[in-house]
């Protein structure tokens, strides 16, 4: 059988036939066209090859990886094989997603790594936020509050909203759940530890100490003068808080000690522990705190609440002649 180089070459490369029609178009076998694309050293094509409804690595790309769909759904959308989806996958050296990760529905964004930002969000975690995993291998760390304070929710959801979506329901009781899912480059927020680098400097403190105060501080005026204070469970937290403070000149006194074994909260809940607080007084030390404490404090109630404490000793200064 007499097939030429160029023939061939047209037939097989330029035409696309694939080896059972040119046999056909020649009246030859098949195994007599495969000798002669060996012979004349034209490359073979892959099975797939010729196969039109094949994702290109680009598709594939933003399909699989950028828009995180799964393969049933590429399969729907897009009228590609799941079988094709994975062998493409495969040949383009893209890596499947294990189970965990297929599951991540909505788009999740890093943590900006901001150590100030860090610090605030630590703070306020400590003071007000559920955080966990579901289970073991999540990659998923959920962030849960509640609250009837319609501000207080409205800042937890500007905190994380940019990395993750949120989910907010209001109960028959009228308060606020609020749920955020966030990537694993917030896991250190699984922790209720201070970590040390916040001690170490005095930015960092001021803006946990501010996330603290926005979860779990009162900034208020009683009896006709303005006060600081924090309440908490953990008296260690608190006396990490005021020790810190003392040594910043900022007089602050406590934890003080209150039995709560025999309070029950409106819902029937008891207490398994006492309760503390923490208090700033003098009016030399308020001024210096809120002046420190302004450019981290995020909670609306909360800078309202300090400049009404701020107004209230320089009036009382003004009064007294600063005594």
């Amino acid at each position: 059988m007499k097939i030429s180089s160029s023939q061939l070459n047209e037939l097989y490369t330029n035409q696309k036939l694939n080896t059972y029609q040119i046999a056909q178009k020649l009246n030859c076998c098949q195994a007599t066209v495969w000798k002669r694309l060996v012979r004349f050293n034209i490359k073979r094509r892959t099975p797939y090859e010729l196969n039109s409804n094949v994702p290109q690595k680009n598709k594939l790309i933003e399909y699989y990886l950028n828009k995180k769909l799964s393969t049933w759904k590429i399969e729907k959308r897009y009228g590609f094989s799941r079988g094709t989806v994975h062998r493409k996958l495969k040949e383009y050296g893209i890596g499947t997603r294990d189970l965990a990760t297929s599951n991540i529905v909505n788009k999740r964004k890093d943590f900006s790594s901001n150590l100030i930002e860090k610090a605030y969000l630590i703070g306020f975690r400590i003071g007000d936020l559920g955080v966990r995993k579901i289970w073991p291998n999540s990659k998923t760390i959920t962030v849960a509050s509640g609250s009837t304070i319609k501000e207080q929710i409205e800042l937890i959801k500007s905190l994380f909203k940019e990395y993750g979506k949120v989910k907010i329901k209001t109960a028959r009781n009228k308060k606020i759940n609020i749920w955020v899912a966030l990537n694993e480059s917030f896991i250190f927020l699984l922790s209720k530890e201070i970590p040390p680098w916040i001690e170490k400097n005095e930015k960092l403190f001021l803006s946990f100490l501010a996330g603290f105060t926005d979860a779990e501080g009162n900034i208020g005026i009683y009896n006709k003068q303005a006060v600081f204070q924090i309440g908490n469970y953990n008296k260690n937290i608190l006396s990490f808080i005021c020790n810190n403070l003392n040594k910043l000149g900022i007089v602050c006194n406590g934890p003080y000690e209150s039995d709560t074994s025999k309070y029950f909260s409106p819902e029937g809940y008891g207490h398994s522990q006492n309760y503390f607080q923490i208090r700033v007084n003098r009016k030399d030390s308020l001024l210096k705190l809120f002046n420190l404490l302004r450019q981290y404090i995020k909670h609306k109630n909360k800078i309202k609440a300090l400049k009404k404490a701020e107004k209230n000793i320089i009036n009382r200064n003004i009064k007294y002649d600063n005594r």
